[in-house]
């Protein structure tokens, strides 16, 4: 898991959660891209964009959820 003192600008990260495979009740363990583009230290927030999308904020408590290296299928 990601640690927010630890991170840096351009670090990429990985959001790894279950998913539902298509219209059935099957699951799969789907992996998004989370690169970091700026960093408050004051706030312990992070702009960050999901999957190539716009940036967001992120507060630590959600980038604690992220991962380093992305999971293996």
């Amino acid at each position: 898991m990601a640690s927010f003192d630890r991170i840096k600008v351009g670090d990429i990260l990985w959001d790894c959660h279950m998913t539902q495979e298509g219209h059935t009740t099957r699951r799969r363990m789907g992996c998004w891209e989370v690169r970091v583009i700026s960093i408050d230290p004051e706030k312990r927030t992070a702009m960050c964009s999901w999957n190539c999308n716009k940036p967001t904020l992120y507060p630590e408590s959600r980038i604690k959820r992220l991962r380093r290296s992305r999971v293996k299928k």
